[in-house]
């Protein structure tokens, strides 16, 4: 996946992109870093229409490529190193958006899976699917 992120880009349509190659993860925009496996307050949280170069003094403007093998932490390092911009990546968890703290040394591939597997209605779609009787 690509991101083409430049000064009139919006964090919703970079939250976009994202969702749609990882739709089992959400990212959000924070005003400050954090540190590995910690979270990020939700009252600073970032609002979607915001655009980068409101957020930014210097300009930034480039193409941030992330694979389905990376890390977690390594996708928000990234972010945070070229462009400024911190992130958490969520999961969804029981039907509510988490900050993936502590799945922070885990792969993009294996986190949305994870949120996937937790998703009743592919639970439930993965387990009538597999019990279907044969015809005879």
């Amino acid at each position: 996946m690509h991101i083409h992120i430049h000064d009139q880009t919006s964090l919703k349509d970079i939250e976009d992109v994202f969702s749609a190659y990882y739709p089992f993860l959400q990212l959000r925009f924070y005003k400050k870093p954090h540190k590995h496996f910690e979270t990020s307050p939700e009252q600073e949280r970032l609002s979607e229409d915001v655009i980068v170069a409101d957020l930014l003094h210097t300009h930034k403007d480039g193409i941030l490529e992330i694979m389905p093998d990376q890390r977690i932490d390594s996708v928000e390092d990234e972010f945070l190193k070229r462009f400024g911009l911190s992130i958490q990546i969520l999961k969804k968890e029981k039907g509510v958006w988490v900050q993936t703290t502590g799945l922070d040394s885990y792969s993009l591939k294996e986190v949305n899976e994870f949120s996937k597997n937790d998703d009743d209605a592919y639970v439930v779609k993965d387990y009538d699917e597999g019990f279907e009787e044969a015809e005879k």
